[in-house]
């Protein structure tokens, strides 16, 4: 249940204490949109509870099958061959999510892709809590012509560097969308 803070007096204890590590703004590329599809790339930025960045972190994972819609996400089978498979990040994957709002547009999609490569690799995923930007900005009557990320990273300021790459795209929720920022801090 969220607090009405707006008929609230002074709080002793500053917001929010319920997720004092803050957030994992996150992002998966896939080889696909099916249950049987795999993560091929990877990325979190970690946001302290007031929203500033502490970190950034990015892998390539190997999916041990073709790559998908190569045209889309620009990994090739060349590129992947190298890659850790998903059971070798797994636990640097669960530091960096541990005890945190894991944050992504369209979360539910993210979250299911986790979730299937942490249950292939018969582990258990790091998350309890998560946060759609698409959701938010619909929750918050937004004024936009749709809820794609290129839309949310204009309406925010945001520039958008490299579309369907997990690194940009987590990057872009995690700027001036869920905290206002100066123009030039691009971290």
């Amino acid at each position: 249940m969220l607090e009405d803070r707006t008929l609230a007096g002074p709080s002793p204890t500053p917001w929010p204490t319920a997720y004092p590590q803050g957030y994992a703004v996150v992002d998966v590329e896939t080889t696909g949109l099916a249950r049987d599809d795999r993560i091929i790339s990877a990325a979190v930025y970690r946001l302290d509870a007031r929203g500033e960045v502490e970190d950034h972190w990015y892998t390539l994972v190997n999916p041990e099958r073709d790559p998908g819609p190569v045209w889309i996400h620009g990994l090739t089978s060349d590129v992947l061959e190298g890659a850790p498979l998903f059971e070798e990040i797994a636990e640097e994957f669960s530091l960096r999510l541990a005890d945190r709002v894991l944050v992504a547009h369209n979360a539910v999609f993210d979250w299911q892709m986790i979730a299937r490569e942490y249950a292939r690799a018969k582990r258990e995923a790091p998350v309890r809590q998560r946060l759609c930007t698409i959701a938010l900005s619909k929750e918050l009557g937004l004024p936009l012509p749709n809820h794609k990320l290129e839309s949310l990273a204009a309406h925010f300021g945001v520039v958008q560097r490299r579309a369907h790459h997990a690194l940009d795209d987590a990057r872009v929720p995690g700027r001036r969308m869920m905290y206002q920022r100066r123009p030039n801090d691009l971290g």
